[in-house]
């Protein structure tokens, strides 16, 4: 037995809702059809493709079938748009600083349209496009340039950032190799790439490292003398003052590459997003 397209949809709703009960509100039927749809694509495939945990999670089989689905049942709601109005699902994954600084006026141009539904999922941009690779998003924001099979890959522009330290914290440490360091994750290298530039070795001295995992208190860190961090040039620019925030001196700024990289299949509402995000960088970005 071929896989239908029920069943296909079924696995992108559980996987983008979180949930079998959540995905069954989103597709207008019982947690049981949802249920059901999905056991009978297993059998269909031989394969189990998402445990049944809280959420569920796509195993390995599953992430080889879910970007397949997920384009299929796309590509069967814009046809169906033509014969009645429907709202198109973009999953995309894009870093925090963007999200948080430049991407706003493509959310403005979002809000717009009553026939496109956004789910943006924060990624590093050095690892987004494994989301794209798993199938799990439609586009993402990614350091490489170049495209995945089935990809394109839109050049964007650089998007710079600024080593910064409160005066105080420099004032007792006076180096990087003694200052305390802060990073938003395990993904996040911009500070490591600084101490490198500098000639400092890894695991030099004992400066501790502090994860902040949010954009704004990753700011507020700085401020705080927490530690030493890379903050978005354009947001220190928003900054309203910037407290006693200054530039590590010795220290140029970090120039991160910036590409949308997305489906190659046109599709209105990814065509629409991929064009807002490219007017967008224009404006916000330096030049590649």
């Amino acid at each position: 037995m071929e896989p239908s397209l029920a069943q296909l949809s079924a696995l992108v709703a559980v996987v983008d809702e979180g949930g079998f009960d959540l995905a069954g509100s989103a597709l207008g039927v019982t947690t049981s059809a949802v249920s059901q749809r999905v056991r009978g694509l297993e059998r269909a495939l031989g394969s189990v493709l998402v445990t049944r945990s809280s959420p569920p999670r796509v195993t390995a089989a599953g992430e080889r079938v879910l970007g397949r689905a997920r384009q299929i049942a796309a590509l069967a709601g814009e046809l169906a748009a033509a014969e009645a109005p429907a709202r198109t699902v973009l999953p995309v994954a894009v870093g925090a600083d963007a999200l948080g600084t430049w991407l706003e006026p493509v959310m403005a141009d979002a809000a717009q349209w009553g026939d496109v539904v956004l789910r943006m999922r924060v990624e590093d941009q050095d690892v987004a496009h494994g989301a794209l690779a798993r199938g799990e998003v439609m586009g993402a924001l990614s350091a490489r340039a170049q495209a995945q099979t089935g990809c394109v890959a839109v050049p964007l522009g650089r998007f710079r950032y600024w080593p910064s330290v409160s005066e105080a914290l420099w004032e007792r440490h006076g180096s990087l190799e003694r200052c305390p360091v802060l990073v938003f994750n395990s993904d996040d290298d911009l500070q490591h790439r600084v101490l490198r530039e500098q000639g400092v070795r890894a695991g030099a001295g004992s400066a501790p490292v502090h994860v902040v995992g949010s954009m704004e208190g990753f700011a507020a860190a700085v401020r705080a003398g927490l530690g030493w961090g890379c903050l978005p040039e354009l947001q220190l620019a928003r900054m309203d003052g910037t407290g006693d925030i200054m530039r590590v001196p010795g220290a140029g700024p970090v120039d991160v590459p910036l590409h949308w990289h997305r489906w190659a299949a046109s599709l209105p509402g990814l065509d629409r997003l991929t064009d807002s995000l490219v007017a967008a960088a224009v404006n916000a970005l330096a030049p590649l």
